[in-house]
């Protein structure tokens, strides 16, 4: 599935770490790149005002969402979600994304709810995955409709944000901001709960790459940010995780790039939005080499699998990537610094599931993560999958993920 910022440069990896190969579809126009477009209109923002005066898990809309073939087997009902989170800076902001619930009655105490985080789908409106029925800009995607689905069928209703910026028109995504995907997470439960009373207060937050980055934080503040639920725990497939290493890497290559060159820098592209958003006296400049910098607009209109097309086919190519004086800019360093998901501790489990093919993001950061994370006082269960690769993971975790689930969320405490 997406693969998280270009960790794989660290593995040594020059081909596409995106899921299938790039895609070869337009993106010039706002429809969605799957070419299911009947929701635009759903995705108007509130006006400001009620959006100042709203609670954080205020639901804005919700409406029916045309689902891929295995969700529609597996949901009783579907819907995209628009409601009150707090995005980049903890400003107000409306973020969209989906809700579905399983087939036949909640059990006693309600559903159980699985917050869901996605990884790496691109920083501008059209690429949220509530836009698309297989929830991915890819048409050729399969991979977290098919997780989606599983959960559903085991019996957990499964919330997805698409983060602050992705749905919205005229907003752009702070791709990489810990604390702005982990309200975005956070509120959806809230928002969920409000639009289906049968979901019960037992949650648990799951994510893959991106999305594994974005629940650790969440781990870290939602009992905190939301006491009234019963967060049971965290699990987290191949996050992102040690980002300055993967941009140290990343200023070292010169041309002649390898092949695939064009999706290490669109990832880089997509951290500059992020960075920029957070920090907006950084300039694109101050992470990435000239001629990268200049495909800003490029960057934050093309989702993933698009924009490394276009990177790769500019004439000149790119003569860089990152810039290797980067940690000169005080507005980077802070980025990457409060992006890093090991900085605080999570009172409750963590699962780490990592696949040993992976290369998108390599075993050895996972590992050194649960290091990091053990040493703030986490619990932590750490484990790897020798066969899988950064996709093949969601499938071959599967049976333990699940397992630790039914644990956390239907069968009483877990030893963690």
């Amino acid at each position: 599935m997406p693969a998280v910022l270009t960790l794989c440069l660290l593995a040594g990896v020059t081909t596409s770490c995106a899921p299938g190969g790039p895609a070869t579809t337009g993106a010039d126009a706002f429809p969605v790149p799957n070419g299911e477009a009947r929701g635009a209109d759903f995705y108007r923002a509130p006006d400001a005002g009620r959006l100042a005066g709203s609670a954080p898990g205020t639901v804005f809309a919700d409406a029916p969402m045309e689902v891929a073939p295995a969700l529609r087997e597996a949901a009783g009902e579907a819907r995209r979600i628009m409601y009150r989170s707090d995005g980049t800076g903890g400003r107000p902001a409306a973020v969209t994304g989906f809700l579905m619930v399983p087939r036949g009655e909640a059990p006693e105490g309600g559903w159980p709810l699985v917050a869901w985080a996605h990884g790496t789908a691109g920083v501008g409106p059209r690429c949220a995955p509530s836009r698309t029925p297989n929830l991915y800009p890819e048409a050729d995607v399969h991979n977290y409709e098919q997780l989606v689905a599983r959960l559903l069928a085991d019996g957990y209703a499964v919330v997805g944000t698409d983060y602050a910026g992705l749905g919205l028109p005229g907003e752009l995504h702070g791709y990489f901001d810990l604390g702005a995907e982990s309200r975005a997470v956070i509120d959806s439960v809230r928002a969920a709960r409000r639009l289906v009373p049968a979901i019960g207060t037992a949650w648990a937050g799951v994510g893959h790459s991106q999305g594994g980055h974005a629940v650790l934080g969440t781990g870290q503040e939602a009992a905190h940010r939301a006491p009234e639920l019963r967060y049971r725990g965290t699990a987290a497939l191949a996050p992102g995780s040690h980002l300055p290493e993967a941009v140290d890497h990343m200023a070292k290559l010169r041309p002649p790039f390898p092949e695939g060159a064009g999706d290490l820098a669109a990832y880089a592209a997509y951290l500059a939005v992020g960075a920029g958003l957070y920090a907006p006296q950084t300039a694109p400049g101050e992470l990435l080499a000239d001629r990268l910098a200049a495909q800003m607009p490029a960057a934050k209109r093309l989702c993933l699998g698009e924009l490394p097309v276009h990177l790769a086919g500019l004439e000149p190519p790119l003569g860089g990537i990152t810039e290797p004086g980067w940690r000169e800019s005080e507005g980077l360093r802070n980025f990457f610094r409060d992006a890093d998901p090991a900085r605080r501790s999570s009172p409750e489990p963590v699962l780490l599931l990592q696949g040993g093919r992976d290369l998108s993001v390599p075993e050895r950061f996972t590992a050194a993560l649960r290091e990091e994370l053990s040493a703030l006082g986490d619990t932590v269960d750490y484990r790897t999958y020798p066969e899988a690769d950064h996709d093949a993971l969601l499938d071959a975790a599967y049976p333990d993920l699940v397992a630790w689930l039914n644990s956390r969320l239907k069968g009483g405490e877990s030893t963690g």
